[in-house]
C-alpha cells in the first residue's frame, strides 16, 4: 500500500517528497537498502536518503531528495522549524509504519507529527497525504477517524489476500495478571508450534518485553 502511494506521488506530483517514518533505526536501514536498490538504482532514479540521529545529509542533498527515511523523534525535531525548511513544505506523502505504537511510549511523538503535518498542510494550502501501516491494530477504525480518513480509504486486509497462506487458531487463558498468564501460556504455545509449525520459522508477539 505504501509503495503504491509513493508511486502515485512520483507520477502525479514529481516535485513532492515522500517521508517514511520508521519506529526503529534497524527498520529504517532495511527500508533504505531495499528502496535504494529498487527506486534509486532502478528505472525510477528517485533519490532516497536516510535522515536519522546517525546520519543527517547536507541541505542541498535534502532539497534534491525524493524520499526521506527517518524516525519519529528526528522528523519531530526537523518539522518544528518547517517555516525555514523548504523540503518540509515540499512533502506530499508521509508514511508511518507500525502505527499501533500510538499507544506506547512513542505515541505522543507520532501524535505531534500528525497534528503538525495537518497544520502545515492548512498553512501552505498544499495537500499532504498520510498513510498509516500496522500488522495488528485492534482499534483501526478509531485511528482512521483520528487521521481524518474516510471509510472508503480504510483498508483491513484479510488473511486470504496474503502472499503466504495463514491459518488462525485461538486459545484462551483465564489468568488476569501478566506474569502468571505468560507462565501458563508457555507450554501451550510450545505445543502449538510443534503441532502447526513443525520445522518452520515462528514469530511470537507479546504485549510486553518483560
Amino acid at each position: 500500500m505504501a509503495e503504491l502511494a509513493m508511486l502515485r506521488v512520483f507520477k502525479e506530483h514529481p516535485n513532492k517528497k515522500v517521508i517514511y517514518v520508521a519506529p526503529l533505526k534497524a527498520i529504517a536501514k532495511e527500508r533504505l537498502k531495499d528502496w535504494r536498490e529498487r527506486l534509486e538504482f532502478g528505472v525510477l532514479k528517485k533519490k532516497v536518503l536516510e535522515l536519522t540521529g546517525d546520519y543527517t545529509p547536507d541541505l542541498e542533498a535534502l532539497k534534491k531528495s525524493d524520499c526521506l527515511i527517518t524516525t519519529p523523534e528526528k522528523w519531530d525535531g526537523i518539522s518544528r522549524s518547517w517555516q525555514n525548511r523548504s523540503y518540509v513544505k515540499d512533502v506530499g506523502l508521509i508514511i508511518m509504519d507500525e502505527i499501533h505504537l500510538l499507544g506506547q511510549d512513542r505515541g505522543p511523538v507520532l501524535e505531534v507529527i500528525v497534528s503538525r503535518m495537518n497544520y502545515i498542510s492548512q498553512q501552505t494550502k498544499a495537500q499532504i497525504r498520510m498513510c498509516g501501516l500496522s500488522t495488528a491494530l485492534a482499534n483501526g477504525v478509531d485511528v482512521a477517524n483520528w487521521f481524518g480518513v474516510k471509510a472508503q480509504y480504510f483498508f483491513n486486509f484479510k488473511p486470504a489476500v496474503r502472499p503466504c497462506p495463514i491459518e488462525i487458531h485461538f486459545d484462551g487463558f483465564s489468568e488476569k495478571h501478566y506474569c502468571p498468564r505468560m507462565a501458563t501460556m508457555n507450554k501451550p504455545a510450545y505445543n502449538a508450534i510443534k503441532k502447526f509449525s513443525q520445522g518452520k520459522p515462528v514469530l511470537i508477539f507479546v504485549s510486553s518485553r518483560r
